[in-house]
């Protein structure tokens, strides 16, 4: 009896979520279309920059520090300014299309290529800042709508429920998640007030102050934050609100920790180490096409991955529960 209680509810295992992530993307190889055309688009397409808008400010914010610092602070002022032209001479707008926490995966989207392999792109410079807001939120929009779209394929083989009604379901997803972003943006901005406003208290103090403070808000947030990570999975795999998600993904956290922390340490170094590989060919080589093809495969199968290890965790838990009750 307490065997078959214990293999039945045997806990998700990392290995066997990976492997079956990679199998979804064997099943779902037509999922691969998104990320890679939006790859190809952010590499091949044209630049929509920022660098006429924001030069002019940067540059007197620099020439004002100079000026308050002095000539010592000259070789340091330089730095950041090479630093910010090269941020400018490469930022895309169009890079908004890859959206987070849910979005479709970009590798190019964090590269910000500046050449491709036939030369220089067409370079689209807004105007006025209206037209930088309107465009932010206008590919930001379109890239969380698009990422439900990959969320909710990607999720549909291993969710816990039947799909009767795929449309209905997908703009209730849209709805929710749209929810759950517009909830961290707002408690973001109630959260940074009062800790932007500490830090330049201590910085007027000591920057040994500044930096432990710093410091402790990091690790605060990370105990904050990482536990919610499973928010999304409980909207496309559970089918519940977001709220409900955010409290079953802090749950699920309780439930499997330290399993579900090395589950989600071991993707990360999955993604990130492969990603130095897919950036070895340079940004104007068509090379470049094997570092696209290989980011689409990775990153769908570790998504799958999440899905399958999130779903085993609530059938898991569901099954201790009914065991528990069985055994009283």
């Amino acid at each position: 009896m307490d065997s078959s209680v214990r293999t039945e509810i045997a806990p998700p295992r990392l290995i066997a979520s990976i492997q079956a992530g990679f199998n979804l993307v064997a099943n779902r190889a037509y999922l691969l279309v998104f990320p890679i055309l939006l790859d190809l688009f952010i590499w091949l397409g044209p630049r929509y920059r920022v660098k006429a808008l924001f030069s002019p400010f940067i540059e007197d914010w620099l020439n004002m520090t100079q000026t308050m610092a002095g000539e010592q602070a000259a070789s340091m002022v330089e730095v950041v300014r090479q630093f910010w032209q090269f941020q400018l001479e490469r930022f895309n707008l169009f890079s908004a299309l890859s959206t987070f926490p849910i979005g479709i995966p970009s590798m190019m989207a964090g590269l910000m290529p500046a050449r491709t392999p036939w030369g220089m792109p067409l370079i689209i410079e807004a105007q006025s800042f209206g037209q930088f807001l309107s465009g932010w939120l206008l590919f930001g929009l379109l890239g969380l709508v698009l990422g439900c779209v990959y969320f909710s394929l990607l999720a549909s083989e291993v969710r816990l429920f039947e799909e009767r009604d795929s449309i209905r379901l997908l703009v209730w997803e849209v709805g929710q998640v749209f929810l759950l972003v517009m909830s961290l943006i707002l408690l973001a901005l109630v959260i940074s007030v009062p800790l932007l406003g500490m830090a330049v208290i201590l910085e007027m103090i000591s920057l040994q102050f500044l930096q432990m403070f710093i410091l402790v808000v990091m690790v605060a947030l990370l105990w904050i934050v990482v536990p919610l990570a499973f928010t999304p999975h409980g909207i496309f795999v559970a089918r519940r609100n977001f709220l409900t998600s955010a409290l079953l993904s802090v749950r699920t956290w309780r439930w499997l920790f330290p399993g579900i922390a090395l589950f989600l340490i071991s993707l990360l170094l999955i993604s990130q180490g492969l990603g130095y590989l897919w950036r070895i060919p340079p940004e104007d080589s068509w090379l470049m096409l094997a570092g696209i093809l290989g980011n689409a495969v990775v990153s769908t199968a570790l998504l799958g991955a999440s899905f399958v290890y999130y779903r085993d965790a609530l059938l898991w838990a569901e099954t201790l529960r009914r065991a528990t009750q069985v055994l009283k």
